[in-house]
């Protein structure tokens, strides 16, 4: 999986992930936070593990995969870069600066991953003036979604307090193998790269198998075909990107509008919601066809959080485009995870480890050139966007960079040819935050973009406002019922009527009839409003 991004790198699309920190340095001692201070304080953070000073190198002739290798010049000060936002500092200025880091890759002769400081953050929302944000990126070859956060969170500390230069500082690298050394490492796998892809073709059968029989039965999908929409065309090199929070405690009460309905399933409608009002908005919504996204499901154990490379695998799902309906949208969403998450997770991680154990490294390679240059994603598309979950940081207790409260973190994933936007979701605190990174030729208005997320969130709220105030009301309701067969029960109108008592003469009958109507008109005024209300 590692090689894939690797080889399927091209000046277009840079594979790379990243993250956005907003960092308040108020609450850091003195209230600044200085350059060579930060330089320090990643210096003392960098032996958490040993992958921050890991580097790619290639094979001879390519005819094996890249192997990791320490980088002999490692050099803080060339992966920690220092610039200032232009003015006026706004969330715009910040937006147009992540967009144009990301739209570049990383020297892979070095550690591929690099920290921007950007200084100058003075007018964003829920910000205080005379911030910084921090622009983390890694290559997608280095790390999965789930490990960047564990490489991003050692950089995170739970105290304002930092005791610089305090830390054990080990910056032994391993000696770079020799032409000859890296040729010992390679002949043995070619020699056995044959009982590799035996072995390799016996699973990816049996998991085929598998896989065939789960799509005729519990897993069958709903739609034969991805459409082709706006999003599914060649990516340029340049980039946009956007951001929106959420509140987890208000997502979480939204899945009462499905029951069963996940976190995840919640988010999932919404972002359908908001890709049918951007499409319709272009009139260019597919009819009768949901867009279909890929869904990153990670299966990374816990114990290997912090090593370098990915373990994932993925479930293509209908994300409801097709429906008007919110409600609908959410409960065939759920219906359709239900299914996908366990087919990810035991057919498809196996089979797509196995096909590519299965091919020899140098043919792998070769394929993915040709892709580049012929660029066929573009043209037939086999998903239309990506939604993938990054693990939040754990917890409500504040997090601190070099002093500096970590505020909000907004998560970035790639785009790449056939599949020009790219949704990404993280959480920090009590928000959930979202972060879309687009092909800025295919969607020049991304303001456009996250007001249609917003208004699909605001219609989700509008339907759990209504089912919460009919749920409030429905106690009250029984309540009246109540109060209303209590008054029916006690009615003295029973206790006036003409033959609760002996009657002595005709006379006294027609007085005691008379004298009892005024009491039924008041009992059935009292338990008419009371039946109504």
């Amino acid at each position: 999986m590692d090689s894939h991004f690797f080889y399927f790198e091209a000046p277009n699309q840079p594979m790379m992930i990243g993250s956005l920190w907003l960092c308040d340095q108020s609450s850091a001692p003195g209230g600044l936070v200085r350059h060579k201070e930060i330089l320090q304080y990643i210096s003392d953070r960098l032996n958490t593990t040993s992958y921050f000073r890991r580097r790619l190198e290639q094979a001879p002739f390519q005819l094996d995969d890249p192997y990791w290798l320490d980088d002999e010049n490692f050099d803080l000060e060339y992966h920690v870069r220092h610039v200032g936002l232009p003015q006026p500092g706004d969330w715009r200025q910040l937006c147009i600066f992540t967009a144009r880091t990301m739209s570049r890759s990383v020297d892979m002769e070095r550690a591929p991953w690099e920290i921007y400081i950007i200084e100058g953050v003075n007018n964003v929302p829920g910000i205080p003036p005379n911030s910084f944000a921090v622009l983390i990126r890694f290559h997608h070859a280095y790390v999965d979604g789930k490990a960047s956060l564990e490489l991003t969170t050692a950089m995170m500390e739970e105290t304002a307090e930092h005791e610089y230069g305090r830390r054990d500082r080990v910056e032994v690298a391993e000696r770079a193998p020799t032409r000859l050394e890296m040729w010992a490492r390679t002949t043995p796998r070619m020699m056995g790269q044959s009982l590799r892809s035996l072995r390799a073709g016996w699973v990816a059968g049996r998991k085929s198998l598998d896989l065939v029989r789960r799509l005729r039965d519990e897993a069958q999908p709903e739609q034969r075909r991805v459409p082709r929409t706006l999003f599914n065309a060649q990516v340029s090199p340049h980039r946009a990107y956007g951001a929106l929070t959420w509140s987890i405690p208000e997502l979480k009460r939204m899945r009462q509008l499905c029951p069963g309905a996940t976190l995840n399933d919640v988010v999932i409608a919404i972002i359908g919601g908001g890709m049918r009002r951007y499409l319709m908005h272009h009139n260019q919504l597919p009819a009768n066809e949901s867009l279909v996204s890929m869904c990153p499901v990670s299966v990374r154990p816990s114990e290997a959080m912090k090593d370098c490379g990915n373990l994932i695998s993925a479930m293509f799902i209908g994300i409801g485009t097709d429906m008007a309906d919110a409600t609908d949208r959410l409960a065939a969403v759920h219906r359709r995870t239900a299914r996908g998450v366990p087919l990810a997770r035991d057919v498809l991680c196996d089979l797509n480890n196995a096909v590519g154990d299965m091919i020899p490294p140098y043919v792998r390679a070769l394929g993915a050139w040709v892709q580049n240059k012929v660029r066929l994603a573009g043209v037939l598309p086999l998903i239309n966007t990506l939604i993938t979950n990054v693990p939040g940081i754990p917890g409500l207790q504040p997090r601190y960079f070099a002093g500096a409260k970590i505020v909000n973190v907004f998560p970035i994933a790639p785009v790449c040819d056939g599949m020009g936007v790219s949704h990404c979701l993280t959480g920090i605190y009590d928000d959930l935050n979202l972060g879309v990174l687009a092909d800025r030729k295919m969607m020049p208005d991304m303001d456009q973009y996250i007001a249609c997320m917003a208004a699909s969130t605001d219609e989700y709220r509008a339907l759990l406002a209504e089912l919460e105030k009919a749920a409030a009301a429905e106690p009250v309701a029984l309540e009246a019922r109540k109060q209303a067969i209590d008054a029916s029960a006690g009615d003295p109108a029973g206790a006036g009527s003409p033959g609760a008592q002996p009657e002595k003469s005709r006379q006294a009958g027609r007085r005691r009839k008379t004298s009892s109507r005024p009491t039924e008109g008041p009992a059935a005024a009292t338990a008419k409003p009371a039946g109504a209300a």
